[in-house]
C-alpha cells in the first residue's frame, strides 16, 4: 500500500491541476487567447528560466550525464527505425503513418519530464532530464519534419537546414546552456535576481498543466480505435516496459538515473504532433484523438509502472 500511495502521490497533483484546468475553460474562465498567450509565456519565458535554475542550483554536474544523453539518443534511434519499418507494412494510408511514428516514438518530455524527474529523483534528477532535454529537442524537432516529409503527399518539401537553424534558436535550449555555463563556471547570481527567478521555477510547472487542461477535449475516437488501441499500447505500455527492462537488467541503471529516461519513454505524446499533422495535412484527427488519450491512459499505466518500479527497489 505504501509503495501504491507513492505512485498515486507521484502522478495525480499533475493530473488534478490538468483537470483543473478542463473544468476553468468549461466555465469560461480559460479561454482560446489567454491559452495561446500562457502558452508562448511558458515556452519564451517560464521554461528556459526553469531549467536554467534546474542546473544552477543543482549539487553536481558530472559526465554521467552524457551516458543518459547518449542511451536517450539511442532510444530515438532504435524506435524511430523500428517503426519506420513495421508502420508502412501496417497502416495502409501514407497520411496516418506519420501520425503513428511519431505518436508513438515522441513522448512529451518538455512538459512531464521535469516536474516528474525532481518528484522522483529530486534535484539530481531534474538536471539530468534538463540535460536530455537540452539534446534530444532539436533532435526530435527536426526528426518530426523528416517523418512528415517522407509521408506527406505533396509536392513540397521542407527545408531541413533551415528546421534545425530554427530548433537551436530554441529559449528552452538557451536556457539548458546558459545554465550549464553558470553552473560550471561558479558564476554568483545576485540575491535578487536568485529569488526572483526561484518564483518564476514555483510558476512554471502548474501554469503550463493548468493551460494544458484548457486544451483538452474529448472526442469520438471511433474510427481510429483500432489504430489507437494498438498505438497507446506500444507508446504506453510495450515500449516503457522494454526501455525499462533493457536499463535494469541489461545496464543495471536504477535510481535518480533511471527516472528521467522512464519519464522519457513512458509520457504522454507531445502536444506538436498534432500541430505538425495540421502543418503537413496528415491525419489531423488520428493525430489529435492519441494527444488526448494517450494523456488520459497516461494516468493508470505511470501510476502502475512507479507503483513496480518502487516495489522492485529500482526508484
Amino acid at each position: 500500500m505504501e509503495h501504491l500511495l507513492f505512485a498515486c502521490n507521484a502522478v495525480l497533483p499533475t493530473f488534478a491541476l490538468i483537470l483543473l484546468g478542463v473544468g476553468l475553460k468549461k466555465i469560461g474562465i480559460l479561454q482560446d487567447a489567454l491559452i495561446r498567450q500562457g502558452n508562448t509565456l511558458c515556452f519564451q519565458v517560464l521554461f528556459p528560466v526553469l531549467v536554467f535554475f534546474n542546473l544552477y542550483t543543482t549539487e553536481k554536474v558530472d559526465l554521467s550525464y552524457l551516458k543518459l544523453i547518449w542511451i536517450a539518443l539511442a532510444i530515438i534511434g532504435v524506435s524511430l527505425l523500428l517503426l519506420l519499418w513495421v508502420v508502412p507494412r501496417a497502416v495502409p494510408e501514407p497520411k496516418r503513418r506519420a501520425v503513428l511514428v511519431q505518436s508513438i516514438y515522441r513522448g512529451n518530455y518538455m512538459l512531464y519530464g521535469l516536474p516528474f524527474s525532481k518528484t522522483l529523483g529530486g534535484n539530481t534528477g531534474a538536471a539530468m532530464a534538463t540535460s536530455i532535454m537540452a539534446v534530444t529537442l532539436p533532435v526530435l524537432n527536426v526528426i518530426g519534419v523528416f517523418v512528415y516529409s517522407y509521408f506527406s503527399d505533396g509536392k513540397e518539401k521542407p527545408n531541413l537546414k533551415h528546421t534545425a537553424a530554427e530548433a537551436l534558436k530554441n529559449p528552452i535550449l538557451w536556457g539548458v546552456v546558459i545554465g550549464f555555463a553558470f553552473r560550471m563556471l561558479s558564476v554568483p547570481l545576485p540575491e535578487f535576481l536568485y529569488t526572483a527567478g526561484m518564483d518564476l521555477v514555483g510558476v512554471a510547472t502548474p501554469l503550463a498543466f493548468l493551460l494544458l487542461g484548457g486544451q483538452f477535449h474529448l472526442s469520438s475516437a471511433g474510427k481510429n480505435r483500432k489504430a489507437l488501441t494498438v498505438g497507446l499500447g506500444a507508446k504506453l505500455i510495450v515500449l516503457p516496459a522494454v526501455v525499462l527492462y533493457i536499463l535494469i537488467d541489461w545496464m543495471g541503471i536504477t535510481g535518480a538515473a533511471l527516472v528521467p529516461l522512464f519519464i522519457f519513454v513512458a509520457a504522454p505524446t507531445a502536444i506538436t504532433n498534432y500541430q505538425m499533422a495540421i502543418q503537413f495535412d496528415a491525419d489531423a484527427e488520428l493525430a489529435g484523438d492519441f494527444l488526448i488519450y494517450s494523456m488520459l491512459f497516461s494516468i493508470p499505466t505511470m501510476v502502475i509502472f512507479i507503483y513496480l518500479l518502487r516495489c522492485g527497489g529500482w526508484i
